[in-house]
């Protein structure tokens, strides 16, 4: 077993993070550091009652500051992102520069999609490791999946609070239900792109980019339990089904088994209840992703961040009561449509660029 690594949580403050910090101290884990974004209330409680040496409120420019040159001096062995956003990506070019054979755990899917293939190349050239947090992709680890010897990946969606309710009309529903995720606990951001399926499309853009599968061999299915969740088609037709129980710690932990090889979860009893395994395709027409999923599978890079951009200022437009939710997916097309792409990106500089163009030609708008 390897010494006690040391472990930087960004986004401690935060559902994922809150429940990864108190499983750590529950082991007698220790942390080195832990950052937060506006909760400093939190970020200090977390700091005092856990007895962790460094913090840093990303919100405040001066410790925001102290968090950049804290990347630059010390060796991380595993950095946790479990915050929300694209500008992460900064942090992690920073830690790139000085780390190498370290563990980069990843549930924060806009710095993943806006990183791209430039940052999944730094993370392999640099000989770290890229253990990817969201469920589905981290499904996939274990198959050493390669774009030529696969047919199809499915990926699945529980349906979210409306797939299952076929009479509720989705111009007339509020906040409440849009938000009562059956299955998981997420952030607001998160409920809105599951109810409307967004977050499929994001994700199909992050397994893309995670494992370097084309677009046109990824698709999803729906699984009512949130059981399954990937299916993988090999060339020689054997089928992969790859399922869990829907507790993030599964993935949470992943990173810290080479550290302590005797961690693991308990199996349920009922893990092969076949009614787990349920799948189908995803086929109502009442959801306006629906027409659009063959056009946003054939997005550039540039035009990906673009999606998801205008899908967080359409979240904004929607939770300021200035659009109707079922007028989401509308907005982003029709804005999609009027934005500049870029061919490509030399440096994260220039994402980072291209993220604060979209951004401030809307900022009027919100």
């Amino acid at each position: 077993m390897k010494s006690q690594p040391k472990i930087l949580i960004i986004g401690s403050t935060g559902k994922l993070g809150s429940t990864f910090l108190n499983f750590c101290i529950k082991k007698k884990f220790k942390i080195f550091a832990i950052t937060g974004y506006k909760n400093k209330k939190k970020l200090n409680s977390q700091k005092n009652l856990y007895n962790i040496k460094k913090s840093f409120l990303l919100s405040d420019n001066i410790q925001e500051n102290n968090f950049r040159k804290f990347l630059k001096l010390n060796l991380i062995d595993i950095i946790y992102f479990l915050d929300f956003g694209c500008y992460s990506i900064i942090y992690a070019d920073i830690f790139l520069k000085k780390n190498n054979n370290s563990i980069i755990a990843i549930a924060n899917k806009e710095m993943i999609i806006a990183g791209g293939n430039l940052l999944i190349d730094k993370i392999v050239s640099s000989n770290n490791k890229l253990i990817p947090l969201d469920s589905e992709h981290f499904s996939i680890l274990n198959s050493n999946v390669e774009n030529k010897n696969i047919k199809k990946i499915y990926i699945t969606a529980s349906g979210g609070p409306f797939y299952y309710n076929k009479e509720i009309n989705l111009n007339k529903v509020n906040l409440k239900n849009v938000l009562s995720h059956p299955k998981w606990k997420m952030g607001v951001n998160n409920s809105i792109d599951s109810s409307n399926f967004v977050n499929k499309i994001l994700e199909i853009y992050e397994l893309s980019i995670i494992y370097k599968i084309g677009l046109d061999k990824i698709d999803f299915f729906i699984s009512s339990e949130a059981y399954i969740h990937s299916v993988i088609i090999n060339n020689d037709n054997v089928i992969n089904i790859n399922c869990f129980d829907n507790n993030m710690l599964i993935t949470l932990i992943k990173p810290l088994y080479d550290y302590y090889p005797n961690l693991s979860l308990p199996l349920k009893k009922n893990y092969l209840n076949p009614y787990k395994l349920n799948l189908e395709k995803f086929n109502d027409k009442r959801f306006k992703i629906y027409k659009y999923i063959s056009t946003l599978k054939n997005l550039s890079h540039s035009e990906q961040i673009s999606f998801m951009i205008l899908n967080n200022i359409a979240q904004k437009k929607y939770l300021l009561s200035e659009i109707k939710y079922n007028n989401i997916i509308d907005y982003i097309m029709i804005n999609l449509k009027k934005t500049k792409f870029k061919s490509n990106f030399k440096s994260f500089n220039d994402i980072i660029n291209f993220i604060n163009s979209i951004k401030h030609k809307y900022d009027k708008e919100i």
